[in-house]
């Protein structure tokens, strides 16, 4: 997996290796295949993106390999050869910087969110105040990209950790944001928010008093785009929810702005 900018820049880099990857396609077969990977129906939709999109603070987005396979398929009129679907963008050779991150650690293959409704629950509500913060311009992907109010704080000056509240549709939920040292970001989610929660869900073990869930964890963004997930991160210092709020939680569909929802722990 990899993730792009919505610039020009980045989808040539992206249109470069596909282009070197798959010769014999036609180039606009792959442009398009390449927007729906974007999450674009067609190419021009893409391109009015893009054009919408400040060149300098961009939104990124994940490349979607089963969306550009299926349209690349459609396109060719034939089903992609086996060779084609094993990691495909992980293998294309892309240069990681700008306007490419990488998100794909060794420990992404490992993960596995279906078997747990615990984890499942923690995952979404990580996504969620994630995606939250992202949109609200508090942060970005790129490495130190902190702008939430009082992150450029010098050294010496006491940083608190920025509070916001949301929703997930009908649910409630209030985030926290805090830098964590290395280019991370700490994260701490609570849904249906108690009435003291502004006050405890920037606590590491705010548990119930922050909400009726309460899940926090570490965005990584030095060494790639993902969020960490450790051997623990349901358990009691990481993840709290009331039995009746499990089902619900982990039944939310929610797609990571950009960078992937599951990767290497670091302490």
């Amino acid at each position: 997996m990899a993730s792009v900018s919505l610039t020009d820049d980045g989808l040539r880099a992206v249109k470069r290796a596909l282009v070197s990857r798959f010769p014999d396609d036609k180039s606009s077969h792959l442009t398009e295949a390449l927007a729906a990977a974007c999450g674009f129906r067609t190419h021009a939709s893409l391109l009015a993106a893009v054009r919408d999109t400040d060149p300098e603070d961009p939104n990124f987005v994940l490349l979607d390999e089963a969306a550009f396979l299926s349209r690349r398929a459609d396109l060719r009129g034939e089903p992609c050869a086996p060779d084609d679907e094993h990691m495909l963008f992980d293998w294309l050779g892309l240069e990681h910087g700008t306007h490419v991150l990488k998100t794909t650690s060794t420990k992404y293959h490992e993960v596995d969110y279906s078997k747990s409704s615990r984890r499942r629950a923690w995952r979404n509500a990580m996504v969620a105040g994630i995606n939250e913060g992202l949109a609200r311009r508090f942060f970005s992907l790129r490495a130190g990209d902190n702008r939430w109010p009082g992150a450029d704080r010098e050294p010496h000056e006491q940083k608190k950790a920025h509070v916001y509240r949301f929703a997930i549709g009908d649910i409630p939920a209030i985030a926290s944001l805090s830098d964590a040292g290395w280019d991370e970001i700490s994260v701490h989610v609570a849904l249906w928010p108690t009435k003291d929660a502004e006050y405890w869900i920037p606590a590491g073990n705010a548990g119930f008093h922050a909400g009726e869930l309460f899940a926090s964890g570490w965005l990584e963004r030095r060494n790639g785009a993902w969020l960490q997930v450790s051997s623990d991160s349901n358990n009691a210092w990481s993840f709290r929810c009331r039995k009746h709020r499990w089902a619900e939680a982990a039944a939310l569909e929610l797609r990571p702005a950009g960078y992937a929802d599951r990767g290497n722990f670091a302490l």
